[in-house]
């Protein structure tokens, strides 16, 4: 029974230290260059991209509400990326654009999508 009780009570303290040491929600956590691009990933999930060049923001631009998907903005920064609108999906409190050259661009649901990626 006592070995019971101090297991349970490890376990508890364990989740405790794991919540209060992990990343406050929207910082970032990496960025990978790729080509001109460089991908800012955040601990909330949300991806921006950026020019290779530039350095990524150490908080997302564009942080998730509670209960929302991230925000997720996918460019091919110096190539032919131009291109048609392909789909959309709502999700959450979002709208994901996404265009032929690869592009995903994310926007509010009520808002439109631009016929063509940047």
């Amino acid at each position: 029974m006592n070995k019971t009780y101090i297991t349970i009570l490890f376990s508890i303290f364990s989740l405790f230290v794991l919540d209060v040491y992990s990343a406050p929600a929207g910082t970032l956590k990496t960025d990978k260059v790729k080509g001109l691009s460089r991908y800012c990933m955040y601990s909330d999930s949300g991806i921006l991209t950026i020019k290779h060049t530039e350095q990524c923001p150490r908080k997302n631009p564009n942080p998730t509400k509670n209960g929302s998907p991230p925000s997720i903005n996918l460019e091919k920064k110096g190539g032919a990326s131009f291109g048609p609108l392909k789909g959309q999906k709502i999700k959450g409190s979002n709208r994901y654009c996404t265009y032929s050259g690869g592009t995903v661009l994310t926007v509010g649901k009520n808002d439109t999508c631009p016929k063509t990626s940047r």
